[in-house]
């Protein structure tokens, strides 16, 4: 095969080595401010049913397009953001009525995700669903024979997949990828670190893959290096623990722009589309980057707090609070979702940086939510749901979010950041 190859995916689907859990609890999350693309297929269904000569649906739009210039087809929302099938008890009018079939093959499959490596399909769960975030319910293997079903119905194995690039300057065989990928997630599933310090010798390594130069390299060599590098990350980072340091100048109002667009993703964060709310949105995205004085009231829930108590300790994480941000790094590593099924296009490197900057960012919201109160394990299941999320979500996964990575990454101060916010 070539170096630069495809990957055609006549492959089976296998689950991960580690127990993962999901049950609908109907929380009715997935069906608040998620974009729903429609295939030719679900347009079809949709016609089907008739929803335009259904009383409570008359006059109302079912399906729209997802843009002025883009034309394909997604499920209409409401003013809010909702679906405009979602019920008032959180359940779906177009499963209540006609099944769960009935339904787009996106709604059928959430928070089911299927992630394609070099010989196989990985099935795991989108963390985004509070239930999936908390591993509450049954096993996910006794769903695998429903998504092979599914995804053969849908068509979903009968795609190339090309094998992400490493850094953003090279792009080798599915080889090269997988031999850097398994080392990151050797260093993330590493139980004898915290998770802190997994992602800092994640960080670390992926400065130290930025300097290789691969174009030299033959694929033989790589699990050498690999060890080599990894040895390398394992080296004494006491004085980046002793010496804590909050981010600096420009790239703190970075941090704080990512962490605005995380923000617009908590279940509790409610947009309408108005004039109105969008001036509001900008005066508070801009108070977040001044990053001076009170921050802006984004939401009754979110407790009044100044951004100078935003760098205060949080305080010892129980374990039972760790967890649920331990299950989703480790079951990211162990799928590639973070770099295959998250940010289109951009490298191993660039899609773990990514990755690793929500912790902090995540670790800074939790203060706001949280405020003058130790954090449960509720609060850590709510942030990890605004990190899933935020994998795929448009302005987390285009090029001025990709730009910002790099400039914080350039600067050495992401694992300070990951340090000081982890404390």
């Amino acid at each position: 095969m070539h170096r630069i190859g495809y990957l055609q995916l006549s492959v089976p689907i296998k689950t991960l080595p580690i127990l993962e859990r999901w049950e609908c609890a109907s929380c009715g999350n997935c069906c608040r401010g998620s974009v729903i693309p429609l295939s030719d297929a679900d347009m079809e269904r949709l016609k089907q049913q008739r929803w335009e000569e259904h009383p409570d649906f008359e006059s109302v739009r079912t399906v729209t397009n997802r843009g002025w210039f883009d034309k394909r087809a997604q499920l209409a929302q409401r003013p809010d953001g909702s679906c405009v099938f979602l019920t008032p008890d959180n359940r779906c009018r177009i499963h209540a009525e006609f099944g769960e079939a009935a339904k787009p093959l996106v709604c059928q499959m959430y928070p089911l995700q299927l992630v394609p490596q070099e010989k196989r399909v990985i099935l795991t769960l989108r963390r985004s669903c509070p239930s999936a975030a908390a591993d509450r319910g049954a096993e996910l293997q006794k769903r695998l024979s429903h998504v092979t079903q599914l995804a053969e119905r849908g068509r979903l194995l009968d795609i190339a997949i090309r094998a992400p690039s490493i850094t953003r300057r090279y792009r080798g065989s599915w080889t090269e990828a997988l031999t850097v990928a398994r080392a990151i997630e050797r260093l993330l599933v590493d139980e004898r670190f915290p998770l802190v310090r997994r992602l800092v010798h994640g960080v670390r390594f992926c400065d130290l893959v930025e300097q290789c130069k691969w174009r030299r390299l033959v694929e033989k060599q790589l699990p050498e290096l690999m060890t080599l590098l990894e040895d390398a990350c394992h080296q004494d980072v006491s004085d980046l623990f002793a010496k804590r340091q909050p981010p600096q100048g420009a790239v703190a109002t970075l941090f704080r722009q990512a962490a605005a667009e995380y923000l617009r993703l908590h279940s509790s964060y409610r947009v309408t589309d108005s004039w109105h709310e969008r001036w509001r949105l900008a005066r508070a995205a801009l108070a977040i980057a001044r990053g001076r004085g009170r921050a802006p009231l984004l939401h009754p829930s979110f407790p009044e707090v100044t951004f100078e108590a935003l760098e205060e300790p949080l305080g010892h994480l129980t374990p039972e609070v760790q967890r649920p941000f331990v299950r989703l790094y480790e079951a990211n590593a162990r799928s590639l979702q973070y770099v295959v099924a998250a940010r289109p296009g951009w490298s191993i490197v660039e899609s773990f940086r990514a990755f690793a900057l929500a912790y902090p960012v995540a670790l800074w919201i939790m203060r706001w939510s949280a405020n003058n109160r130790s954090p449960t394990n509720e609060d850590a299941i709510e942030m990890v749901t605004i990190m899933d999320r935020g994998q795929g979500h448009e302005p987390l996964a285009g090029s001025q979010h990709r730009r910002r990575v790099a400039t914080i990454a350039r600067t050495s101060q992401l694992e300070k950041m990951i340090v000081w916010y982890a404390q």
